[in-house]
């Protein structure tokens, strides 16, 4: 890490600190549920979620708005400027592990990343032997999932491939439909969206799934834990009828989504600068199933416990505590 990356991450863990000793900050100063959710299909079923009438019976007509980015996000929740959010789960970790007063509700969404591939075939990692891969995030989940996944493969990057890391997957996309890599790993929904750029441009790529890949070379499931919802603490304490009527419609709002892709996409499309069809062609590439946190809580610790032996700074430190986790029931 270099010195700007090391004081700006110090003053971001500061920041995060400061803001989460002032408890409830921000919760008290506007009535109604304040949500935030990224892009994708975290954000289709929060939203969804938050069109359930026994909640807003509740909790009222809730607010609900996109973060661009992690730090954003981290503002956000440590200030109280909203009281839940979908998050990736290492985000969720590192919150909690950096003093933010978050518990963690469910895991909802389990294997958005997958690599596209130029040419074809592409049948496993084993191919990308000799290969130019481009990853978003350098250091974040696409970039550790694939490093694991390769050192369990027997590649080593360097000798047996090149890597090049970008800002963001918007910049591997472009990177990918020019040409210029052999490779990139993206999360739904950008993989949708580049493969449907691609074939108005003549690029049919090979594509590979990374959680099916995860299953062969560790023998577990063919899932990786990755996003779900958080609350803030002063929430759970102050509402814990909101978090339960969230929690419902969660669980209501995941099996919606997978029977009706059109009508899920729809939605989807009216929530962000997404359109329908790369909406339902996620959801027919991603898992999607409602875990409560205590039920998923065996396979987020395998999966952080995987990933923290190649960054320690992934859920910022040790696995979160038993205060993480919401309690069933």
């Amino acid at each position: 890490m270099n010195d700007l990356s090391r004081r700006r991450l110090l003053q971001l863990a500061a920041a995060s600190a400061a803001l989460a000793a002032l408890p409830g900050v921000g919760l008290a100063a506007q009535a109604g549920l304040r949500a935030a959710t990224p892009l994708g299909l975290p954000q289709l079923i929060l939203a969804r979620a938050l069109q359930d009438e026994r909640l807003k019976a509740l909790a009222g007509e809730p607010d609900l708005r996109a973060w661009r980015d992690p730090d954003q996000l981290r503002a956000w929740i440590a200030g109280g400027e909203v009281q839940l959010t979908a998050t990736p789960t290492n985000v969720a970790a590192n919150l909690y592990n950096r003093g933010v007063p978050v518990v963690l509700m469910n895991v909802n969404v389990w294997g958005t990343l997958g690599m596209l591939s130029l040419p074809r075939p592409f049948d496993s990692l084993s191919d990308l032997a000799g290969r130019h891969v481009g990853v978003p995030w350098r250091g974040d989940m696409p970039d550790l999932v694939l490093r694991y996944l390769l050192a369990r493969q027997g590649l080593e990057v360097g000798r047996d491939l090149r890597i090049t890391y970008h800002a963001s997957p918007f910049e591997t996309v472009q990177m990918f439909l020019a040409r210029r890599l052999d490779a990139a790993v993206l999360p739904e929904p950008m993989r949708t969206a580049t493969r449907l750029q691609g074939a108005s441009l003549g690029i049919e790529p090979g594509e590979l799934d990374l959680q099916r890949e995860w299953a062969r070379l560790t023998g577990g499931a063919a899932a990786l834990p990755q996003a779900g919802v958080i609350c803030r603490r002063e929430l759970l304490e102050a509402h814990p009828d909101w978090v339960a009527a969230v929690q419902a419609a969660v669980a209501e709002a995941v099996p919606w989504v997978n029977a009706e892709p059109a009508a899920a996409a729809r939605l989807g499309a009216e929530q962000s600068p997404l359109s329908a069809p790369v909406f339902e062609g996620a959801i027919a590439r991603t898992r999607l199933e409602m875990q409560t946190a205590a039920q998923a809580r065996p396979a987020l610790e395998a999966f952080f416990g995987a990933l923290a032996e190649l960054s320690s700074g992934f859920i910022g430190g040790g696995l979160p505590d038993d205060a993480f986790y919401l309690a069933d029931g």
